[in-house]
């Protein structure tokens, strides 16, 4: 079920960085500056999986949201349709009505944690949350960057899947602020 759309085109910046190359990538990863995670709560961006590939998965574009709940910083996905980058931005409800799904905690870089690659970085840690989501989604540990230091609009990040103690890289992504985060009803509000 789609439900709203957004109109708001994606910038000729975000647009670039969902075209750069691997190399590209990683050079600004390592560079990248922390979002500040204070600017990030009760914000949706738009977000583009990379490589493009991604698309055959039904997973190139997507929305993420980040929010405060008791204190805690705390994320969550929304599914968008189709994968043409120039179209609007229109939800997707997941088969079981929810809008927001595949949640996760946000925090810094432990330098002596487990997940550690960027500590320059923000952590997305979807088994960090009370009720993972099932299958490969509850394993998923993001690394979110500034693309230029100081502004929280355009952000990069690197996936890895963990198995164990391993953790297995798994594609890139590109998050472009999109708009406040909308009010939803109280069955869609997250678990405490």
């Amino acid at each position: 079920m789609v439900k709203t759309a957004d109109q708001t085109p994606a910038t000729p910046g975000y647009l670039s960085l969902v075209r750069s190359p691997t190399r590209r990538l990683t050079a600004l990863m390592r560079r990248g500056g922390e979002p500040d995670l204070g600017a990030l709560s009760g914000w949706e961006w738009r977000g583009t999986n990379l490589p493009a590939s991604s698309r055959l998965l039904g997973i190139r574009r997507f929305i993420k949201g980040f929010e405060t709940v008791e204190g805690r910083a705390l994320g969550y996905n929304v599914s968008v349709v189709g994968s043409d980058l120039t179209s609007p931005w229109a939800e997707r409800r997941q088969r079981d009505g929810r809008r927001e799904w595949a949640r996760f905690t946000v925090s810094r870089v432990d330098a002596t944690g487990r997940d550690n690659r960027y500590l320059n970085a923000l952590l997305l840690d979807y088994g960090g949350v009370a009720s993972p989501e099932r299958g490969i989604a509850g394993r998923l540990r993001d690394y979110v960057v500034q693309v230029s230091p100081g502004s929280n609009d355009l952000l990069l990040g690197h996936a890895f899947l963990a198995v164990g103690r391993t953790r297995i890289p798994v594609g890139w992504f590109a998050l472009e602020r999109l708009r406040e985060r909308p009010t939803v009803g109280p069955q869609e509000q997250p678990p405490t």
